[in-house]
């Protein structure tokens, strides 16, 4: 698998072995576990970049379709990945009474 899949519990346990409740610890925690993930975005957009390409041709398409079906799975996988973290980060700070500050642009 190019991605691992991050699943809520994963993230809860690993927010709760930081030991802290600081927003900003817990934050930098979460942005840890979707480095990976948040680095792998490319690889879900490149093949099918690629498998529209291939898939002009009659022969290319053979290996063009997969690999679009490959680069949307990762792409959904990459989705889910930041929902998990997310949701777990918010169900977090909610079970130890602390408010996530708001973001600012």
């Amino acid at each position: 698998m190019p991605v691992a899949k991050i699943e809520i519990q994963q993230v809860l346990g690993a927010l709760k072995a930081t030991g802290s409740s600081d927003p900003d610890v817990l934050f930098a925690r979460k942005e840890e576990l979707l480095a990976e993930s948040r680095k792998m975005k490319l690889l879900g957009v490149f093949p099918i970049i690629v498998g529209v390409a291939m898939s002009l041709t009659v022969i290319g398409a053979v290996v063009g379709i997969p690999a679009i079906f490959f680069g949307l799975f990762v792409r959904k996988r990459i989705r889910t990945n930041v929902q998990n973290a997310e949701s777990a980060y918010t169900e977090y700070l909610a079970s130890i009474g602390v408010q996530a500050k708001a973001a600012t642009a």
